[in-house]
C-alpha cells in the first residue's frame, strides 16, 4: 500500500518558467542650483517584475477508499488523455474561477484502490507582478538628507489566482477561491543623517 513509485512525479515546488527583471535608474540631474536644482535633481526610478508558470497540484478523491488510514487517496482519471483535463487558459476570469480544470474526467477512486491519477498532474494559474517605485533624495546639509518614496506594489493590478480546489469529494472541485494582493500604494519619508 505504500509504494514509493506511486508518488513519482513533479515536486510541489516545480516551476518550469521564471523570469525576473529588476532595475534602478538614477535620473540625470540638471545643472541647476537653488530651489530649481533641488526640485529637479535627486530622482530615482525602480522596478521589479516577476512572471512565472503555475505550481503543480494533484487531484485527490477526498475519501479514504483505500482504507490505508492516510486519507490522501488520489482520484481516478476516467478520460482518455490528460489533455482532456486542461481547459483553455485564455478564458475570462469568471470562467477560470468557476472551473479551472475539467472536473468531469476525475471521479473518486474505487473502493480498495489508491486512485490512478498521478502525482501533481495539473498546473495551477501562473503569476505576473510588477512593483514600481519613485524616489526623491533631497540634500538638506552636508551630512543630512531627506528621502521621499512612492512605491506601487502590483502596479498593473494583475489578478494572480491561487490554486483551485482539487478534491473530487467537494462540490467546489475545480473552483478558485483565493487571489493575491491587489494594487497597493505606499508612501514613505525618511531622514538620513
Amino acid at each position: 500500500p505504500f509504494n514509493p513509485n506511486f508518488d513519482y512525479g513533479l515536486s510541489n515546488d516545480d516551476i518550469t518558467h521564471v523570469l525576473h527583471f529588476s532595475g534602478i535608474w538614477q535620473v540625470p540631474s540638471p545643472k541647476m542650483t537653488g530651489l530649481a536644482g533641488g526640485l529637479l535633481g535627486g530622482w530615482e526610478v525602480t522596478s521589479i517584475s516577476t512572471w512565472r508558470s503555475g505550481f503543480p497540484f494533484p487531484i485527490f478523491s477526498g475519501t479514504d477508499n483505500s482504507f490505508s488510514g492516510v486519507g490522501v487517496d488520489r482520484a481516478d482519471f476516467v478520460g482518455t488523455n490528460l489533455g482532456q483535463a486542461k481547459l483553455d487558459p485564455g478564458r475570462s476570469h469568471a470562467q477560470l474561477i468557476q472551473e479551472y480544470f475539467n472536473r468531469a474526467v476525475f471521479v473518486a477512486n474505487a473502493v480498495g484502490t489508491f486512485g490512478n491519477a498521478g502525482r501533481n498532474i495539473l498546473r495551477g494559474p501562473g503569476f505576473f507582478n510588477t512593483d514600481f517605485g519613485i524616489v526623491k533624495n533631497t540634500k538638506i546639509t552636508e551630512r543630512t538628507s531627506l528621502q521621499f518614496r512612492a512605491e506601487f506594489f502590483n502596479v498593473f493590478n494583475n489578478v494572480n489566482f491561487g490554486q483551485p480546489d482539487h478534491s473530487v469529494a467537494d462540490s467546489t472541485v475545480g473552483q478558485i477561491f483565493s487571489a493575491g494582493s491587489p494594487r497597493i500604494l505606499q508612501f514613505a519619508l525618511k531622514l538620513i543623517f
